[in-house]
C-alpha cells in the first residue's frame, strides 16, 4: 500500500481544485484520485466550464470565501484565466497557489494548431495569458520536464519555479490485460482528436506502404485534420484504414485489449517534442506495445527498443518498419509491451503521481511535514 501512513491533521481540506475545470478530465481525476488513496482530504471550488470569466468569477470567489479555505489553491489544466483570482483568494486567506497548466495556450492555438499566426494579436494575446498566469502561481507543474524547460525559457519563468509531475494513468480504468491472439491479421490501433501534434497524416502515408491483408489498422476519433486525413486516406486500397468515431471510455479500454499494437503521436511541430500524450500511459499499462516519434520527453522516462518504440517524427516509412517489426516479431512485441506495463504500472499510477506532487509541494515548503501524521 502506497503512503497510507499520511493523514491530514486539520479537519479544512490541504487542497482545494479551483477554477472552472472538467473533474472528469484524465489529469484532474488521476491527481484528485491518488491524493485521496493517499489519505489527503480534497476539496472542491469549481464553477460550469460553460461560463465565461465575467460571470465565473462572482460564483468561484463566493464559493471559496463561503467554504472551508484550502492550504493549496489547485488550479487544474487549461484554466489559465483562473488564476489570477485564485491569487487573489490566496492572499487574502494566506494560501497558495498551485498551477498545473497542462499545456501553453501560445504553444497550442499558435505553434501547434495554428489558429492565429506567430505575431498576430491574438499570439500575442495567448502569450501574455500563459506569463501571467504562470507568473503568479507559487508553483507551476509541467507534465514533462522538456515542456518546464519550455515555460521557463518562452515565457521568462524561474526554472526553479517549475516542476515536473508526469500525467500517470488512472489504473481504475486502464488495467494489464492479456494479449489477444494473433490468428491472420495483426490489429494496430491509433486513438484521438486529430491534433497536429498527432501526425495522423504520417499514419495514413505508412498504411499506404503496409499490408492490409495481414494488418488491420484502425483510427478512433475525430478533430482538425479529421477531414485532410479523411481525404488522403480516399487514395488507399479498400480496407487499408478502419475509421471510428470517439467512443465511450469502457469500449475504448476494449477496444486497446483487442488490438496487439497501438500508435502513439508522429507529428512535427514543436509540441510533439514537449508531450508524452495520455494514450502512450494509457496503452502500456493494458499491456500493449507502442510505436511513437522518439523526442526528448518520451526518452525523459522510456527506453527506446525496451518498452517502447520510437521513430522520427513524421517519418512514414519509418513507421511502416515499425509495424512490421512488431507485427512479425511476437517476441519482441511481448517483451515491448511487458517492460512498458510494468515500467508505468509501477511508477505512475494515481498514488505514486500524488505522491510525488507531495514531494513537490514539501520540497517547496507549500506543505510542511508537520501537516501529516506519518
Amino acid at each position: 500500500m502506497i503512503g497510507t501512513g499520511r493523514r491530514i491533521k486539520d479537519e479544512s481540506p490541504p487542497v482545494v481544485f479551483f477554477g472552472g475545470y472538467d473533474p472528469l478530465y484524465p489529469r484532474n481525476s488521476i491527481i484528485r484520485k491518488g491524493l485521496e488513496r493517499i489519505g489527503v482530504v480534497t476539496g472542491e471550488c469549481r464553477a460550469s466550464t460553460k461560463r465565461k470569466v465575467h460571470t465565473r468569477y462572482p460564483v468561484l470567489a463566493w464559493k471559496y470565501l463561503s467554504g472551508k479555505k484550502g492550504k493549496i489553491l489547485f488550479v487544474p489544466d487549461f484554466r489559465h484565466k483562473d488564476v489570477p483570482l485564485a491569487y487573489i483568494l490566496s492572499r487574502v486567506t494566506g494560501g497558495k497557489v498551485v498551477f498545473d497548466p497542462l499545456v501553453s495556450r501560445y504553444e497550442t492555438r499558435v505553434l501547434d494548431r495554428g489558429d492565429a499566426s506567430d505575431g498576430s494579436a491574438q499570439a500575442w494575446h495567448n502569450r501574455n495569458i500563459d506569463r501571467v498566469s504562470m507568473s503568479l502561481a507559487d508553483l507551476v507543474l509541467a507534465d514533462t520536464g522538456a515542456h518546464a524547460n519550455f515555460y521557463s525559457s518562452e515565457f521568462k519563468i524561474p526554472r526553479r519555479k517549475i516542476e515536473t509531475l508526469y500525467l500517470g494513468f488512472d489504473d481504475e480504468i486502464f488495467r494489464p490485460a492479456p494479449a489477444p491472439p494473433v490468428e491472420k491479421i495483426v490489429k494496430v490501433l491509433f486513438y484521438g482528436s486529430y491534433l497536429p501534434l498527432h501526425g495522423v497524416e504520417t499514419i495514413i502515408e505508412a498504411a499506404g506502404l503496409l499490408d492490409s491483408h495481414t494488418l488491420e489498422i484502425t483510427l478512433v476519433g475525430g478533430g482538425q485534420t479529421f477531414g485532410q486525413v479523411k481525404e488522403r486516406a480516399n487514395g488507399l486500397r479498400d480496407g487499408a484504414v478502419i475509421f471510428r468515431e470517439f467512443m465511450s471510455q469502457n469500449e475504448l479500454v476494449e477496444t486497446i485489449s483487442r488490438s496487439h499494437i497501438v500508435l502513439g503521436v508522429f507529428g512535427t511541430t514543436p509540441k510533439t517534442g514537449m508531450v508524452i500524450p495520455n494514450k502512450v500511459f494509457q496503452a502500456m499499462a493494458v499491456g500493449r506495445p507502442v510505436i511513437t516519434a522518439g523526442t526528448p520527453a518520451i526518452e525523459e522516462i522510456f527506453r527506446p527498443e525496451h518498452d517502447i518504440l520510437t521513430i522520427p517524427a513524421g517519418n512514414p516509412k519509418a513507421l511502416a518498419d515499425a509495424v512490421e517489426r512488431l507485427a512479425e516479431d511476437g517476441g519482441l512485441r511481448n517483451r515491448i509491451a511487458e517492460n512498458g506495463s510494468q515500467a508505468v504500472c509501477d511508477r505512475f499510477n494515481p498514488p505514486r503521481i500524488a505522491e510525488k506532487l507531495l514531494s513537490l509541494l514539501e520540497h517547496e515548503g507549500i506543505f510542511i511535514s508537520s501537516t501529516f501524521d506519518r
